[in-house]
């Protein structure tokens, strides 16, 4: 995870998304990435509303960049973290330097 003039990315691998969770106000999304890392981390994220379209672009193995805002609220003496990622996109060129060197042959 990088962060620049306050603006926070996370790089990973789609592993899970989600149903769309839905009420008569709002719309919530959730998919889980694993960070690219030498110690990968499992990190859940969640989009709202019109955010949502974002990922409907992405499938499972996509590797993505998110931007994201990270917040808590204390809850009975209990911390509750959130990823809320504003931003959703493909990694193609990531995705690309993954290729098997085979499928890379003409």
């Amino acid at each position: 995870m990088t962060t620049t003039e306050n603006k926070l990315i996370i790089n990973g691998r789609i592993t899970e998304i989600s149903s769309v969770s839905q009420n008569e106000n709002w719309q919530k999304q959730d998919f889980t990435i694993e960070t690219l890392e030498q110690f990968s981390k499992l990190v859940n994220i969640h989009v709202w509303n019109d955010k949502i379209e974002q990922l409907s672009r992405c499938r499972i193995g996509d590797i993505v960049t998110c931007r994201i805002n990270i917040s808590s609220r204390k809850h009975d003496n209990r911390y509750y973290t959130e990823v809320t990622a504003w931003k959703v996109e493909v990694d193609f060129n990531s995705m690309r330097n993954e290729a098997p060197a085979e499928n890379l042959k003409p």
